[in-house]
């Protein structure tokens, strides 16, 4: 799945996290995020046990990953991101791609899979930017990989719980805006 433009686009996001969390200090961990009721710190957490949800089906562990809820971060949110990001990279690129990931709210291929896990990380990077002026950067074509995970992946069904209801984003505006629209945030 190396070569798959979702697994390029996820690949990219993992490594702009590496620069993202380089620019949080531990001090910076208790500051809140745009999602209610979560710090920097959860935010970070939350990416990692979905990463690491993600891996474990992408390495063949489960074809019916589940979000763990104990703390990866321990004492260091970049290590502990450092092994997860590892951990997923090698995962996803030895992937079966006529692998599913059988999720609560939908059955997935693999490539699908690995685009939810973009979108996620896409979405919570900007929500660390947001809070902390940490520097989260990815191409456009990241941003639009991402987005078209995003819409197969959520599409009618959308769950508020876990996104604002849509924007909508002018046709002109860049990837990145629309994805985050799509996912109910407001860039600025």
């Amino acid at each position: 799945m190396d070569d798959h433009p979702t697994m390029r686009a996820l690949a990219a996001a993992l490594r702009s996290w590496h620069v993202l969390l380089d620019g949080i200090d531990t001090a910076d961990l208790t500051l809140a995020t745009v999602n209610p009721g979560w710090s920097v710190g959860d935010v970070i957490n939350h990416a990692i046990a979905v990463t690491a949800k993600f891996t474990a089906s992408a390495d063949g562990t489960t074809d019916r990953p589940r979000t763990s809820r104990h703390d990866f971060i321990g004492t260091d949110h970049r290590a502990a991101w450092g092994l997860a990001a590892d951990h997923a990279l090698t995962a996803w690129r030895s992937a079966d791609p006529r692998r599913h990931c059988r999720l609560p709210f939908g059955t997935f291929t693999a490539q699908q899979a690995a685009g939810i896990n973009l979108f996620d990380l896409l979405a919570h990077g900007w929500d660390l930017h947001q809070a902390t002026g940490a520097t989260f950067t990815c191409t456009d074509a990241t941003w639009t990989a991402g987005l078209d995970a995003a819409r197969l992946a959520i599409g009618m069904q959308r769950d508020l719980r876990h996104y604002a209801p849509e924007i909508p984003a002018p046709s002109e505006a860049a990837p990145q805006t629309r994805l985050l629209n799509y996912l109910g945030r407001r860039p600025t």
